[in-house]
């Protein structure tokens, strides 16, 4: 069983003490995910392209219950002894070492046969793609994954709005299209200078339970209106309260 206070003092305490870049609301909102399919019997192992020294990647990790591995894929050339850094960190804040699989090396190098050894041909129910952030990388990177979900898996594309990747949005739409039965679910903002948001995506039998648990976990932060995609209207989550008064203002001028 997962140790719901473990995540909890995780996030409160030690998340933004761990070197990264992923924020504290996105952790959240990825805990909340996971452990509503804990609570609804979704079982499979979770993954994250580009771990760097574990900030998010821990949180993931100790929502999972035995036997699910937790994946972690990183090219570990930065810093120096990053790739320790991140063991560390994962024995530090209590990610089981039994069930941690690593594999140091670029994502655009590896083929689906090769994650898929490391999970011993399981399947994963929980993504994290925050890797190269080139648009072939990206374009890759889902191709190669998206069969190695389970039917309920849910992939976090990170950095989708970003100033420096303008392309990225357009890889994901395309991506959509040739994959109808995948959607975005949800949209969780930033809120800072830069907005690298995150995009939730999922199939679309299992939109209404997801985009439901969000609602009910954070009712403050969802903003009055979707973001309308080509086959789904998106949940936006974000903590930016002036967003929303200024979208107020304009609609009611």
């Amino acid at each position: 069983m997962t140790d719901p206070n473990a995540i909890h003092h995780y996030l409160t305490k030690y998340y933004t003490g761990v070197a990264g870049f992923s924020s504290l609301f996105s952790a959240e909102v990825a805990a909340v995910l996971l452990q509503y399919q804990n609570s609804v019997g979704i079982s499979g192992h979770i993954g994250e392209i580009g771990v760097f020294k574990g900030r998010s990647f821990i949180g993931l990790a100790l929502c999972t219950r035995p036997p699910e591995l937790c994946l972690g894929i990183d090219n570990f050339s930065w810093p120096a002894n990053v790739h320790q850094v991140f063991y560390e960190n994962c024995r530090k804040f209590g990610v089981s070492l039994e069930r941690l699989k690593t594999i140091a090396g670029n994502s655009q190098d590896l083929s689906a046969a090769d994650i898929s050894a490391q999970l011993n041909g399981g399947l994963m129910r929980y993504l994290h793609i925050d890797g190269g952030h080139e648009s072939w990388v990206l374009k890759h990177d889902l191709e190669m994954t998206i069969d190695l979900m389970m039917p309920a898996g849910i992939i976090c594309l990170d950095d989708m709005l970003h100033p420096m990747y303008p392309e990225l949005p357009g890889i994901v739409s395309a991506f959509l299209q040739a994959h109808p039965d995948w959607c975005t679910f949800c949209i969780v903002d930033r809120a800072d200078v830069i907005a690298a948001s995150k995009y939730l995506i999922c199939r679309t039998d299992f939109v209404d339970g997801y985009q439901s648990v969000l609602r009910q976990n954070f009712s403050q932060y969802a903003f009055a209106h979707h973001a309308e995609f080509a086959n789904s209207r998106g949940l936006i989550l974000t903590k930016d309260t002036a967003l929303q008064r200024y979208y107020d203002i304009l609609t009611h001028s």
